[in-house]
């Protein structure tokens, strides 16, 4: 039996979930950074980093367990958890991760502009950083895709949702390190990319997947900043070049071959999932 919303238009009810959002996640950074400066003389840029994504994950998730059960009136789980039947969307998504990141590398390493030499690894920083960058793209994907696309879809055309979800998307990254405008297009895109199958589906796990293999190879694998952030590494990088290229500080998502390699993999899988989809609707 569906039930009626507590609050009927999509769209007011995510102006309300990003006022709440902003709200409590500057409240909860700024009470992080107070504790850390005096509990702890240097806690270091990646400590806080980590302490962080901590905080904007369970902030998310509780403020996106509440809104759905209080505004939506819907279970969790029909954001789009259903595991039985997604073993593609699954696969797929994190397949296409590691292609887009392993053949942009390869085309800076064939311009000479990269090169990759093995360090001694740490095994400790290497797990702790593995499970963060999961709980980086379930929290994520659960805001962005999961309530905002979710709920943007029951006012408007989905291609019209999936584009506004992924511009916020872009624009909540927009006080990483080192932004700039190439970042935020490429962000934008990433937005689009992460959500086209969620338009069909209304099924996390392919965003889910391709979000965590993304980031994975991109920074714990082959050492590039993720989104302006400095990871842990398998590998040693030595990067020259333009930036342009390069993405520079803020790693692979700056440069404009992110954007020529997403821009190509979002017209592919439109249609795709187009042709997939729209012949067979996925409840």
């Amino acid at each position: 039996m569906q039930t009626t919303a507590l609050i009927k238009k999509g769209w007011l009810r995510v102006v309300l979930f990003l006022i709440a959002y902003l709200l409590v996640t500057v409240f909860g950074a700024t009470l992080v950074g107070i504790i850390a400066a005096f509990a702890f003389p240097d806690p270091g840029e990646l400590n806080l980093f980590y302490t962080t994504i901590l905080l904007s994950f369970f902030v998310g998730l509780l403020l996106v367990f509440f809104f759905r059960k209080t505004f939506d009136r819907q279970s969790f789980i029909s954001l789009g958890f259903a595991w039985k039947s997604f073993g593609k969307e699954r696969a797929a998504g994190f397949v296409t991760g590691i292609l887009l990141i392993t053949a942009m590398a390869t085309v800076l390493w064939l311009m000479k502009l990269s090169q990759w030499f093995t360090i001694e690894i740490d095994v400790q920083g290497m797990l702790l950083v593995f499970g963060l960058l999961i709980i980086i793209a379930v929290g994520e994907e659960l805001v962005f895709r999961g309530y905002i696309l979710n709920n943007l879809m029951q006012s408007m055309p989905k291609e019209a949702a999936l584009m506004l979800s992924a511009l916020l998307f872009a624009v909540f990254h927009s006080l990483n390190p080192n932004f700039n405008l190439i970042a935020f297009i490429n962000i934008l895109l990433a937005g689009i990319l992460l959500g086209i199958n969620y338009i069909y589906t209304k099924n996390l796990w392919f965003a889910i997947f391709f979000h965590f293999s993304w980031n994975f190879f991109q920074g714990p694998v082959l050492g590039f900043q993720v989104s302006g952030i400095e990871l842990p590494s398998l590998l040693q990088q030595s990067i020259k070049g333009s930036i342009l290229l390069t993405g520079g500080e803020f790693g692979l998502e700056a440069s404009w071959l992110a954007t020529f390699a997403m821009s190509s993999t979002i017209i592919i899988l439109y249609f795709i999932f187009q042709k997939k989809y729209s012949t067979a609707p996925v409840e």
